[in-house]
C-alpha cells in the first residue's frame, strides 16, 4: 500500500514537474522574447532615422537643379555651349554633394546634360522617357525609384524633380545615388535589412549577409541582377497577447521587427536571435523540474537561489539600462553638466557646456573649475566651496547666479548649482550651468518696460491701431516684392524689343515706309509697358480709412476680367451666377477687389494638378441683411488637419516658392474688419467652397 502511494506521489510530482516546468520554459522564453522585442524596437527607430537621414541630404538636390537658370536656359534653347556649362555645373554639384550622378531630361526623357559626362561609357543619348522617376515628375511629384543598373549591376536610387519655365513643362531634374553610399553611412553594428513592399531585398548590413544564414541567395552581394525573397514569415502569439514574427531559416530563429515607410515605399526591419532565450528559458525549466522533484529544503535552497539569479539580472539590467538612459540625458539634455572631482578639477562636460562655453574636452579635462568664470572673487559662495574642497569641505549650491567666461573671453550669466554624486566610490561633484542670458535680457526689457508702461500706454494703443489699418497694405507690399522678379522680367522683353527696333530705325531713316512699320511696334511695346504699370499701380493702392459702398457684381466682374489669361491658359471654366443685377455691400471696392483676387487665385492654384474637369464656381445672393459670396473649385480639397489651419499666418500646403500662407490670414483679417466673415468646407463632390458674408449697405440700398 505504501508502495503504491508512493508510485502515486512520484508519478504526480513528476506531471507536476512536468508541467511546471513547460510552463516555467514558455514564460522565461516569453518573458526574454519580449524584452528582445523592446531592444529591437529602439534599434529598428535608430536605423530608419539613420536612414532618413542618409536619404534626405540628398533630396534637395533635384529642386537645386530645377530653379537653376543655366539648366532652364539649356530645355528652351539648347546648343552645345549650353551642354557644356550645365554638365560642368552638374559635375561640380555632384563632386560637392556627393551623389552618384546628375543629369537634365528634356520633355521627352531624353538625356539633355550629365555630370558624368567625362567618362567614356557615359551613354548621353539615353532616354528615360518610359522611367518611373520621369512619370512620376512629370504628373508634377517628387519621382522616387529604386533599380539595379549598370555593368556590374549596382542598386541606385533615383529621385526627381520637374522643371518648369512661366509655369510651363520644360524637363525634369535627375539625382541618382548609389545604395552602397547610403549602407556605408548608416554605420549600424547590429543586423538590419531593407527590402520593398513584395519582400524583395534591396540591401541588408553586411554582418547580417555574412553572418546569417537566412537569405535563399546572395547575388546581390555577386553583382547578380536580380532580388531575391527571403525566408519565409512566421508569427507567434505571446503570453501577454504581443504578436511577433520570426524568421526560421536553417541556421536559427530570427526575431523580426520591421515597418513599411510609406513615403520610399520601403520595408526596413532589423533580426535579433532568439536562441539565448531559448536556452535560457530551458535553463529555468529544468532548474524547476529538478526542483519538484528534490526534497522540500532542496526545493526551497533552489527557489531562493532561482530568485537571487533572476534578482541579479534584473540589477544588472536595470544598472544598464539606467546607465543608457543616464548617458542618453547627459547628452541631450539643454543645460551644462559638469563631473568635478575632490580637487576641483573637471572631469567630464556634456556637449551643451561644449556650446556654452566654447571648448572641448579635451582642452578643459583636469583644469581647475574657476578657469570658467570670470572675476570669481566677486562670488563669495562659489569662491568658498572651491576653497573648501581641498579641506574636505562640501556645501551644496542650488541656483546661485555666475557669470561665465567663454574661451573668446566674452562673458555671459549662468545659474550655477552644484551636489555630491553618492554612487561613486570616491567623492564627486555634479555642477549644473544653465545660461541665463535670454532670461537677464528679458527680466530688463520687462523692467523697462514695467518703468514707462503707465507712459506708453496710450503710445502703443494707437501703434496697435495704426498697424491693424496697415495690414492689408502690408500684404499687398509683400505681395508686390514677390512679384518683382516676373514683372521686371515682363518689362525687360519690351525694353530690348525697343532697342533694337530703334537701332533699325536709325538705319532705315531715308526709308520712310520702313520707319512708319517699326514706330508702331514700338508703340505697342510702350502700351504693353504701361498695362502692366497701371496693374502695378491699382495692387498697391492703399486701403481708405473709411470703407464706404460698393456694387458687388461690377467688382467681380472686374477681378474674372483680370483672371480670363489664366483661365484660357490653364484651361479652367469659370461659371458665375447671381439672383439681382447688383448688390451694394457697405465696403470699399478696393479691400473687395483684393478678397476677390486672393480667393479666385486660391481656387486656380488649387487645381493645378488636377487632370479632370477645372471648374470655378462663384454664386451670389442676399441673405436677410448680408450678402453671402460662395467661391468654390474642383481641386483635390483639403484634410480636416489642413481645414482646422487654413486661416492661420505662415501656413500653407503650396510648395516652397509658391507662397508665404498669408494670402487667407489677410483676407480674414479684411472681411473682419469689413463687419462680416469667412468660412471653408468640402464640396459633396471635390475641392473646397469658401463662403464670404458682408453686410448689406443700407444707403445704396435705399437709393434702389
Amino acid at each position: 500500500m505504501l508502495v503504491k502511494r508512493s508510485i502515486i506521489v512520484v508519478v504526480m510530482a513528476a506531471i507536476f514537474s512536468l508541467i511546471l516546468s513547460w510552463q516555467s520554459y514558455i514564460y522565461t522564453r516569453d518573458w526574454e522574447v519580449t524584452q528582445l522585442h523592446q531592444q529591437g524596437s529602439s534599434k529598428l527607430l535608430d536605423t530608419i532615422s539613420a536612414l532618413r537621414v542618409a536619404i534626405d541630404q540628398y533630396r534637395y538636390l533635384p529642386f537645386l537643379l530645377s530653379q537653376n537658370r543655366d539648366v532652364k536656359d539649356l530645355l528652351i534653347r539648347p546648343n552645345p555651349d549650353k551642354i557644356v556649362r550645365v554638365s560642368r555645373y552638374l559635375e561640380q554639384t555632384n563632386l560637392v554633394a556627393g551623389s552618384a550622378a546628375l543629369m537634365v531630361l528634356d520633355r521627352t526623357g531624353r538625356v539633355v546634360a550629365y555630370s558624368n559626362w567625362r567618362e567614356q561609357d557615359a551613354n548621353t543619348a539615353q532616354s528615360y522617357q518610359d522611367a518611373p522617376f520621369f512619370k512620376q515628375a512629370t504628373a508634377g511629384e517628387q519621382g522616387r525609384y529604386f533599380v539595379v543598373d549598370g555593368k556590374p549591376a549596382s542598386p541606385s536610387y533615383y529621385l526627381s524633380a520637374a522643371i518648369y519655365s512661366r509655369q510651363q513643362f520644360i524637363g525634369v531634374s535627375v539625382m541618382r545615388l548609389d545604395i552602397e553610399k547610403v549602407k556605408e553611412q548608416l554605420s549600424l553594428e547590429y543586423a538590419f535589412y531593407v527590402a520593398d513592399k513584395e519582400g524583395q531585398l534591396l540591401f541588408a548590413s553586411q554582418s547580417l549577409l555574412t553572418g546569417q544564414a537566412f537569405l535563399t541567395n546572395k547575388s546581390l552581394l555577386n553583382g547578380g541582377d536580380n532580388f531575391w525573397p527571403l525566408a519565409p514569415l512566421y508569427t507567434e502569439n505571446l503570453n501577454d497577447g504581443r504578436k511577433i514574427s520570426l524568421w526560421k531559416p536553417g541556421g536559427g530563429a530570427q526575431l523580426n521587427l520591421s515597418v513599411i515607410l510609406d513615403d520610399l515605399g520601403w520595408n526596413v526591419g532589423i533580426l535579433a536571435p532568439i536562441e539565448s532565450a531559448q536556452q535560457k528559458a530551458f535553463y529555468v525549466s529544468s532548474i524547476v523540474a529538478g526542483g519538484c522533484l528534490a526534497l522540500a529544503l532542496l526545493v526551497l535552497y533552489l527557489r531562493e537561489f532561482r530568485l537571487k539569479r533572476r534578482s541579479q539580472a534584473d540589477v544588472i539590467r536595470a544598472q544598464r539600462d539606467s546607465e543608457q538612459r543616464q548617458r542618453y540625458i547627459i547628452n541631450t539634455a539643454q543645460v551644462g553638466l559638469i563631473t568635478v572631482d575632490k580637487n576641483g578639477a573637471i572631469v567630464f562636460i556634456n556637449p551643451m557646456v561644449m556650446q556654452q562655453f566654447g571648448v572641448s574636452l579635451a582642452l578643459i579635462i583636469n583644469q581647475p573649475l574657476h578657469i570658467i568664470f570670470a572675476d570669481i572673487d566677486q562670488f563669495t559662495p562659489l569662491k568658498r566651496w572651491l576653497d573648501g574642497l581641498s579641506q574636505g569641505e562640501f556645501t551644496p549650491i542650488t541656483g546661485y547666479e555666475v557669470v561665465g567666461k567663454r574661451s573668446d573671453g566674452s562673458v555671459f550669466p549662468i545659474l550655477f548649482s552644484i551636489r555630491m554624486m553618492t554612487a561613486t566610490p570616491e567623492p564627486s561633484y555634479l555642477v549644473t550651468m544653465i545660461d541665463i542670458t535670454r532670461r537677464k535680457r528679458l527680466e530688463h526689457t520687462l523692467r523697462e518696460v514695467n518703468e514707462s508702461l503707465e507712459h506708453k500706454v496710450v503710445e502703443r494703443t494707437q501703434a496697435l491701431q495704426s498697424a491693424q489699418s496697415e495690414l492689408v497694405q502690408a500684404e499687398k507690399l509683400a505681395a508686390l516684392g514677390r512679384m518683382s522678379t516676373a514683372i521686371v522680367h515682363e518689362l525687360n522683353q519690351p525694353l530690348t524689343a525697343m532697342r533694337n527696333y530703334l537701332a533699325i530705325i536709325r538705319r532705315v531713316m531715308d526709308r520712310p515706309e520702313l520707319l512708319n512699320e517699326n514706330l508702331i511696334l514700338v508703340n505697342s511695346l510702350v502700351d504693353r509697358m504701361a498695362l502692366i504699370t497701371g496693374q502695378l499701380k491699382t495692387f498697391a493702392y492703399k486701403n481708405p480709412d473709411k470703407r464706404g459702398s460698393s456694387e458687388l457684381i461690377h467688382a467681380i466682374n472686374h477681378v474674372l476680367g483680370q483672371f480670363d489669361g489664366v483661365f484660357s491658359e490653364h484651361h479652367i471654366r469659370c461659371q458665375f451666377t447671381h439672383e439681382l443685377p447688383c448688390y451694394w455691400v457697405d465696403a470699399d471696392e478696393v479691400r473687395v477687389e483684393q478678397v476677390l483676387i486672393n480667393l479666385v487665385k486660391n481656387a486656380c492654384d488649387a487645381m493645378q494638378g488636377c487632370t479632370g474637369l477645372r471648374d470655378v464656381s462663384i454664386r451670389v445672393n442676399q441673405l436677410n441683411e448680408q450678402i453671402v459670396l460662395e467661391i468654390s473649385d474642383s481641386g483635390e480639397g483639403a484634410t480636416d488637419a489642413q481645414l482646422a489651419h487654413m486661416f492661420e499666418p505662415f501656413y500653407t500646403t503650396k510648395t516652397m516658392g509658391s507662397g508665404l500662407g498669408l494670402g487667407l490670414p489677410i483676407v480674414e483679417g479684411i472681411i473682419r474688419d469689413l463687419g462680416g466673415k469667412i468660412k471653408v468646407g468640402r464640396n459633396q463632390a471635390c475641392g473646397l467652397c469658401f463662403t464670404v458674408y458682408l453686410p448689406l449697405s443700407a444707403v445704396e440700398e435705399g437709393e434702389s
